[in-house]
Protein backbone atom coordinates (compact mmCIF):
# COMPACT_ATOMS: atom_id res chain seq x y z
CA UNK A 1 0.00 0.00 0.00
CA UNK A 2 1.75 3.57 -0.78
CA UNK A 3 1.87 5.52 1.74
CA UNK A 4 0.17 9.08 1.47
CA UNK A 5 2.14 11.96 0.04
CA UNK A 6 2.76 14.59 3.60
CA UNK A 7 1.95 17.69 2.28
CA UNK A 8 4.59 20.48 2.08
CA UNK A 9 4.50 24.08 4.03
CA UNK A 10 2.89 25.97 1.18
CA UNK A 11 -0.36 23.55 0.36
CA UNK A 12 -1.04 23.38 4.43
CA UNK A 13 -0.86 26.81 4.77
CA UNK A 14 -2.93 26.87 1.21
CA UNK A 15 -5.35 24.62 3.08
CA UNK A 16 -5.59 26.98 6.34
CA UNK A 17 -6.49 29.99 4.76
CA UNK A 18 -9.22 28.11 2.23
CA UNK A 19 -11.24 27.65 5.35
CA UNK A 20 -12.05 31.81 5.33
CA UNK A 21 -14.04 33.01 2.98
CA UNK A 22 -12.92 33.96 -0.22
CA UNK A 23 -13.12 37.44 -0.50
CA UNK A 24 -11.39 37.53 3.24
CA UNK A 25 -8.36 35.86 1.41
CA UNK A 26 -8.34 38.18 -1.34
CA UNK A 27 -8.25 41.33 0.55
CA UNK A 28 -5.51 40.01 2.11
CA UNK A 29 -2.94 39.47 -1.25
CA UNK A 30 -2.23 43.07 -1.25
CA UNK A 31 -1.76 43.77 2.50
CA UNK A 32 0.86 40.35 2.14
CA UNK A 33 2.80 41.78 -0.75
CA UNK A 34 3.88 45.25 0.14
CA UNK A 35 4.39 43.50 3.91
CA UNK A 36 6.60 41.13 2.64
CA UNK A 37 8.14 43.53 0.07
CA UNK A 38 8.89 46.22 2.80
CA UNK A 39 11.68 43.49 4.30
CA UNK A 40 13.55 43.16 1.01
CA UNK A 41 15.51 46.91 1.58
CA UNK A 42 15.94 45.59 5.83
CA UNK A 43 19.04 48.03 6.84
CA UNK A 44 22.56 45.76 7.16
CA UNK A 45 24.90 46.70 9.89
CA UNK A 46 27.96 47.29 9.86
CA UNK A 47 30.33 45.32 11.17
CA UNK A 48 34.18 46.08 13.06
CA UNK A 49 34.61 42.45 13.99
CA UNK A 50 33.54 38.57 13.57
CA UNK A 51 31.69 39.05 16.61
CA UNK A 52 28.88 40.83 15.01
CA UNK A 53 28.27 38.85 12.16
CA UNK A 54 25.54 37.54 13.88
CA UNK A 55 23.78 40.58 12.43
CA UNK A 56 24.48 40.91 9.70
CA UNK A 57 23.51 37.06 8.67
CA UNK A 58 19.82 38.16 10.52
CA UNK A 59 19.17 40.88 8.05
CA UNK A 60 20.35 38.85 5.27
CA UNK A 61 18.47 35.93 6.21
CA UNK A 62 15.06 39.01 6.56
CA UNK A 63 15.94 40.26 3.33
CA UNK A 64 15.55 37.03 1.47
CA UNK A 65 12.30 36.07 3.14
CA UNK A 66 10.75 39.11 2.23
CA UNK A 67 12.36 38.50 -1.71
CA UNK A 68 10.58 35.27 -1.57
CA UNK A 69 7.35 36.29 0.69
CA UNK A 70 6.62 39.35 -1.22
CA UNK A 71 5.58 36.31 -4.68
CA UNK A 72 5.10 33.68 -2.13
CA UNK A 73 2.26 34.46 0.14
CA UNK A 74 0.07 36.63 -2.85
CA UNK A 75 0.20 33.35 -4.43
CA UNK A 76 -0.83 31.29 -1.86
CA UNK A 77 -3.58 33.81 -0.68
CA UNK A 78 -4.90 33.97 -3.92
CA UNK A 79 -4.91 29.84 -4.56
CA UNK A 80 -6.75 29.78 -1.47
CA UNK A 81 -9.09 32.45 -2.50
CA UNK A 82 -9.83 30.12 -5.64
CA UNK A 83 -10.39 26.77 -3.14
CA UNK A 84 -12.40 29.03 -0.96
CA UNK A 85 -14.65 30.13 -4.07
CA UNK A 86 -14.99 26.71 -5.40
CA UNK A 87 -15.98 24.81 -1.74
CA UNK A 88 -18.56 27.06 -1.42
CA UNK A 89 -19.73 26.76 -4.93
CA UNK A 90 -19.42 22.90 -3.95
CA UNK A 91 -21.25 23.30 -1.10
CA UNK A 92 -24.41 25.12 -2.61
CA UNK A 93 -24.98 22.15 -5.34
CA UNK A 94 -24.41 19.56 -2.15
CA UNK A 95 -28.06 21.53 -0.67
CA UNK A 96 -29.44 22.14 -3.53
CA UNK A 97 -29.11 18.28 -4.77
CA UNK A 98 -29.99 17.03 -1.38
CA UNK A 99 -33.29 19.01 -1.36
CA UNK A 100 -34.64 17.21 -4.52
CA UNK A 101 -34.58 14.02 -3.57
CA UNK A 102 -37.28 13.16 -0.85
CA UNK A 103 -36.76 12.02 2.60
CA UNK A 104 -34.03 11.28 5.02
CA UNK A 105 -31.95 8.90 3.33
CA UNK A 106 -29.78 11.05 1.60
CA UNK A 107 -28.75 12.23 4.92
CA UNK A 108 -27.84 9.16 6.37
CA UNK A 109 -26.18 7.66 3.46
CA UNK A 110 -23.57 10.37 3.21
CA UNK A 111 -20.26 11.14 4.61
CA UNK A 112 -19.87 13.07 7.97
CA UNK A 113 -17.68 15.72 5.69
CA UNK A 114 -20.64 16.05 3.30
CA UNK A 115 -23.25 16.22 6.35
CA UNK A 116 -21.18 19.24 7.62
CA UNK A 117 -20.35 20.72 4.27
CA UNK A 118 -24.50 20.54 3.85
CA UNK A 119 -24.99 22.16 7.34
CA UNK A 120 -22.66 24.81 6.38
CA UNK A 121 -24.01 25.96 2.72
CA UNK A 122 -27.53 26.17 4.47
CA UNK A 123 -25.91 28.28 7.08
CA UNK A 124 -24.74 30.55 4.03
CA UNK A 125 -27.77 30.39 2.48
CA UNK A 126 -28.95 32.46 5.93
CA UNK A 127 -26.81 35.19 5.19
CA UNK A 128 -24.29 34.09 7.85
CA UNK A 129 -20.49 34.09 7.73
CA UNK A 130 -19.71 30.93 8.45
CA UNK A 131 -16.38 29.55 9.48
CA UNK A 132 -15.34 25.78 9.35
CA UNK A 133 -13.33 24.84 13.12
CA UNK A 134 -9.64 23.60 12.00
CA UNK A 135 -8.56 20.03 12.48
CA UNK A 136 -7.61 19.36 16.04
CA UNK A 137 -9.21 19.73 19.70
CA UNK A 138 -12.43 22.04 19.57
CA UNK A 139 -15.05 21.31 22.11
CA UNK A 140 -17.41 19.79 19.21
CA UNK A 141 -17.58 22.41 17.52
CA UNK A 142 -17.73 22.22 13.81
CA UNK A 143 -18.74 25.55 12.59
CA UNK A 144 -18.68 29.11 13.80
CA UNK A 145 -21.03 31.74 12.83
CA UNK A 146 -20.81 35.37 12.81
CA UNK A 147 -24.03 37.70 12.13
CA UNK A 148 -25.30 41.29 13.38
CA UNK A 149 -21.78 41.45 15.05
CA UNK A 150 -22.29 38.35 17.41
CA UNK A 151 -21.20 34.80 16.96
CA UNK A 152 -22.85 31.48 16.88
CA UNK A 153 -21.41 28.00 17.52
CA UNK A 154 -23.05 24.62 15.94
CA UNK A 155 -22.60 21.07 16.32
CA UNK A 156 -23.73 18.40 13.84
CA UNK A 157 -24.45 15.10 14.78
CA UNK A 158 -25.13 12.62 12.51
CA UNK A 159 -26.58 10.30 14.69
CA UNK A 160 -28.15 6.92 12.98
CA UNK A 161 -29.39 4.96 16.13
CA UNK A 162 -29.66 6.49 19.38
CA UNK A 163 -31.59 9.85 20.01
CA UNK A 164 -29.15 12.94 20.90
CA UNK A 165 -28.88 13.40 24.43
CA UNK A 166 -28.20 16.22 26.84
CA UNK A 167 -24.67 15.76 27.25
CA UNK A 168 -24.20 16.97 23.62
CA UNK A 169 -26.45 20.06 24.52
CA UNK A 170 -24.00 20.66 27.71
CA UNK A 171 -20.86 20.51 26.23
CA UNK A 172 -22.21 23.56 23.35
CA UNK A 173 -23.33 25.27 26.49
CA UNK A 174 -20.21 25.33 28.24
CA UNK A 175 -18.04 26.12 25.19
CA UNK A 176 -20.79 29.49 24.48
CA UNK A 177 -20.45 30.63 28.31
CA UNK A 178 -16.73 29.98 27.91
CA UNK A 179 -16.14 31.86 24.41
CA UNK A 180 -18.92 34.59 24.88
CA UNK A 181 -21.03 33.01 22.23
CA UNK A 182 -24.82 34.15 21.97
CA UNK A 183 -26.16 31.33 21.09
CA UNK A 184 -25.92 27.84 19.83
CA UNK A 185 -27.48 25.07 17.22
CA UNK A 186 -27.32 21.43 17.29
CA UNK A 187 -28.06 20.63 13.85
CA UNK A 188 -28.65 16.11 13.95
CA UNK A 189 -30.46 13.30 12.45
CA UNK A 190 -32.49 11.80 14.63
CA UNK A 191 -34.42 12.94 17.78
CA UNK A 192 -33.53 14.85 20.48
CA UNK A 193 -33.84 13.58 24.02
CA UNK A 194 -36.49 15.07 26.74
CA UNK A 195 -33.79 16.31 28.76
CA UNK A 196 -31.61 17.89 25.74
CA UNK A 197 -34.82 19.92 24.93
CA UNK A 198 -35.54 20.73 28.50
CA UNK A 199 -31.62 22.02 28.83
CA UNK A 200 -31.67 23.89 25.76
CA UNK A 201 -34.71 26.06 26.89
CA UNK A 202 -34.11 29.32 27.81
CA UNK A 203 -30.23 29.08 27.14
CA UNK A 204 -30.53 30.65 23.05
CA UNK A 205 -29.50 26.96 22.09
CA UNK A 206 -31.41 25.75 18.90
CA UNK A 207 -32.04 21.90 18.05
CA UNK A 208 -32.49 21.64 14.90
CA UNK A 209 -33.87 18.82 12.58
CA UNK A 210 -32.06 18.80 9.66
CA UNK A 211 -34.17 16.27 8.03
CA UNK A 212 -36.43 19.33 7.87
CA UNK A 213 -33.74 21.77 7.07
CA UNK A 214 -33.50 19.98 3.84
CA UNK A 215 -36.57 21.24 2.24
CA UNK A 216 -37.25 24.07 4.35
CA UNK A 217 -35.24 27.77 3.90
CA UNK A 218 -35.67 28.27 8.10
CA UNK A 219 -34.96 26.18 11.01
CA UNK A 220 -37.28 23.56 12.26
CA UNK A 221 -36.43 23.36 16.20
CA UNK A 222 -37.99 20.27 18.62
CA UNK A 223 -39.96 21.98 20.82
CA UNK A 224 -39.40 20.78 24.40
CA UNK A 225 -41.24 17.86 25.53
CA UNK A 226 -40.31 18.82 29.35
CA UNK A 227 -42.11 21.96 29.47
CA UNK A 228 -45.44 22.38 31.78
CA UNK A 229 -48.14 22.11 29.20
CA UNK A 230 -50.05 24.51 31.28
CA UNK A 231 -47.80 27.56 29.85
CA UNK A 232 -48.32 26.43 26.23
CA UNK A 233 -51.19 29.49 26.05
CA UNK A 234 -49.34 31.63 28.00
CA UNK A 235 -46.32 32.14 25.06
CA UNK A 236 -47.07 34.84 23.17
CA UNK A 237 -46.62 35.05 18.92
CA UNK A 238 -44.08 36.56 17.11
CA UNK A 239 -44.58 40.20 16.08
CA UNK A 240 -42.81 39.62 12.67
CA UNK A 241 -44.13 36.30 11.47
CA UNK A 242 -47.10 34.86 13.90
CA UNK A 243 -44.78 32.25 14.50
CA UNK A 244 -44.68 30.59 18.28
CA UNK A 245 -41.44 31.89 20.61
CA UNK A 246 -39.63 30.86 22.99
CA UNK A 247 -37.97 32.17 25.76
CA UNK A 248 -34.47 33.28 25.84
CA UNK A 249 -31.21 34.80 27.82
CA UNK A 250 -29.55 37.93 26.56
CA UNK A 251 -25.80 37.29 26.81
CA UNK A 252 -24.12 40.10 25.03
CA UNK A 253 -24.68 43.97 25.07
CA UNK A 254 -26.63 45.99 27.90
CA UNK A 255 -29.20 43.58 28.25
CA UNK A 256 -26.72 40.76 28.89
CA UNK A 257 -28.79 38.09 31.59
CA UNK A 258 -32.34 39.56 30.63
CA UNK A 259 -34.87 37.12 29.58
CA UNK A 260 -36.65 38.01 26.53
CA UNK A 261 -39.26 35.79 23.78
CA UNK A 262 -37.60 35.21 20.43
CA UNK A 263 -39.26 33.40 16.92
CA UNK A 264 -38.77 30.04 16.87
CA UNK A 265 -37.72 30.25 13.71
CA UNK A 266 -34.80 32.03 14.56
CA UNK A 267 -32.60 32.64 13.04
CA UNK A 268 -34.75 33.49 9.76
CA UNK A 269 -36.78 35.29 11.96
CA UNK A 270 -35.26 37.62 14.20
CA UNK A 271 -38.94 38.61 16.15
CA UNK A 272 -38.67 39.19 19.95
CA UNK A 273 -40.43 40.34 22.71
CA UNK A 274 -40.02 41.44 26.08
CA UNK A 275 -40.82 38.53 29.14
CA UNK A 276 -42.95 41.71 30.20
CA UNK A 277 -45.46 41.89 27.87
CA UNK A 278 -46.66 38.49 28.15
Amino acid sequence: MARRRRKSDFEQWVALFAKLPWPVCLALTLPAYFGFAALVDWPIPKTTGVSEMGGVVVAQFIRVAGMIGQYAAPAMLLLAALMSLLAKRRRAQLLQTSRSISGSAKLMQMSWQDFERLVHAWFEEQRYKVAATPAGPDGGIDLILKRDGETFLVQCKQWRANRIGVSIVRELYGVMVAQGAAGGFVVGVGDYTAAAKAFATGRNIDLVDARAVIHQSAPVTQPNDAAPAARAPETPSCPRCNASMVERTARNGAKAGNTFYGCSRFPACRGTRPVSAE
